[in-house]
């Protein structure tokens, strides 16, 4: 055979190569596409939720140790509709997409509980909330505790700068859990709190309402990070199941906790993969986020166990709790410890949990706290000040209309959220907050995201 056909051989070949290589490299790219849906794919629609979701989402970690896939083999949260008082729910996020059954807004500014309002830096919070709750793991996003209950979504305004009709914060939450219960709640979370133990008058009865209808209420107990050095309202509420945060390995997370007796559980308050509201995706820490984490497992035992009461799901969240990693204090449901409560959240110990009707009363325990305190406190005279207008005063000055402009010290204080919605670098924001790390951009956006946050 002569050179030139030889040559001519080769090239042959080579051409032959290069197109297999081609064609190699398009069927890769179309599979990894198809695998991986991209931030503006289409969320699965109601009709396809019992299928999706059956694998934790990227990052969860929490999954895994605190047991909660093997809940999903029981109870996916079916039925129960868990309330999220915060700074509302943008159900039109990919993860979130039909989870929201029930909105409605408190801030005085017209929305409709969908649509978050609030400070600029706290604004992201009740959507970030509502996915570790019912979050549906399109892309790669959570997916949900509970990846089948149903969202009501009550936006409040959190942090500064609230419009001259908005009421006093802590009026808007009351209304809050007031519709939360009237719209068939059986779990509420209230990722937030007041920098105070204490807590209105009018909230007595608000949250007595809430007992009443037979539900759980779920709040973080305060970050140190904050300036917590005691558990804040409304996780000392009598009744209310109030959350502290631990770290990936197990152990107290200082700076997403805070003591008092109001701690009853600890949960995963580091790294929570979570919905940043404007799209896109990030991670989240503090006990804002440990909080949900409790809340979606109600759920699943409210829904694996119609039967049970509101108190009987509080008893089986307390009792069944483990120790937690290099704590020295007792931390059980009989004697809970002032740092970790009863102990660290076991879910399937929960689901198991043999149910009895001599568990304690919430509304008990409220109202034997009102007989014991509200009877002591001294009526105020003509021109004097109660502990409500006072609470009031504090949020901003009295409008012509009664209502209050919710701008001072006794505004509520959110948990910092870390972006991480995937992209290019980053950058680092000082909040009042503490440090947000801000790593990658918000989906569809070219500025590099700036998020951050205010809870309890």
């Amino acid at each position: 055979m002569s050179r030139r056909r030889v040559r001519r051989r080769v090239l042959q070949i080579l051409a032959i190569l290069a197109v297999l290589g081609l064609v190699a490299t398009m069927l890769y790219r179309g599979a990894a596409q198809a695998a991986t849906p991209s931030a503006d794919a289409a969320p699965p629609d109601a009709g396809e939720r019992e299928d999706s979701a059956q694998e934790p989402g990227p990052g969860q970690w929490f999954m895994e140790p605190y047991g909660i896939q093997d809940l999903w083999e029981t109870s996916r949260g079916e039925g129960v509709t868990v309330a999220v008082i915060d700074s509302g729910v943008n159900d039109q996020h990919e993860n979130l997409t039909g989870r929201v059954t029930a909105a409605q807004d408190f801030s005085g500014t017209g929305r409709d509980g969908t649509e978050p309002v609030g400070d600029e830096s706290i604004i992201h919070h009740g959507t970030a909330v509502a996915g570790v709750i019912a979050g549906s793991g399109t892309g790669s996003g959570p997916v949900g505790v509970a990846p089948e209950a149903d969202i009501a979504s009550a936006s409040v305004w959190l942090g500064g700068g609230a419009p001259a009709a908005s009421q006093s914060t802590r009026v808007q939450a009351e209304r809050a859990l007031r519709w939360a219960v009237d719209n068939g709640a059986t779990v509420i979370n209230m990722s937030l709190g007041w920098d105070d133990p204490s807590w209105p008058e009018s909230w007595d009865s608000a949250f007595a309402y809430a007992y009443e209808h037979d539900a759980v209420v779920i709040a973080c107990v305060g970050n140190r990070s904050q300036g917590a050095t005691q558990a804040w309202s409304p996780a000392t509420v009598p009744g209310v199941v109030g959350v502290g945060g631990l770290t990936k390995d197990g152990t107290i997370r200082d700076s997403s906790s805070a003591p008092g007796t109001a701690v009853d559980l600890m949960g995963p308050a580091e790294d929570i993969p979570v919905p940043f509201w404007e799209g896109g995706y990030g991670t989240a820490d503090g006990c804002s986020f440990a909080a949900p984490v409790v809340a979606g497992v109600a759920a699943l035992l409210r829904s694996a166990h119609p039967d049970w009461t509101a108190d009987q799901v509080t008893a089986a969240l307390r009792e069944s709790a483990g120790p937690v990693e290099g704590h020295d204090g007792q931390g059980t449901a009989e004697e809970p410890d002032p740092l970790v409560g009863a102990g660290r959240l076991d879910p399937a110990a929960a689901l198991d949990w043999e149910a009895r009707t001599d568990v304690p009363s919430a509304a008990g325990q409220l109202e034997d706290w009102v007989r014991m305190h509200r009877r002591a406190e001294p009526q105020p005279e003509a021109g004097e000040t109660t502990a409500a207008t006072e609470d009031a005063e504090a949020d901003g000055p009295v409008l012509a209309d009664g209502t209050v402009a919710a701008s001072g010290t006794a505004s509520p204080v959110l948990g910092p959220v870390l972006v991480a919605a995937g992209g290019a670098a980053g950058a680092g924001l000082l909040l009042a907050a503490g440090i947000l790390a801000v790593r990658g951009r918000r989906a569809g956006s070219q500025d590099p995201a700036e998020a951050s946050a205010t809870e309890s």
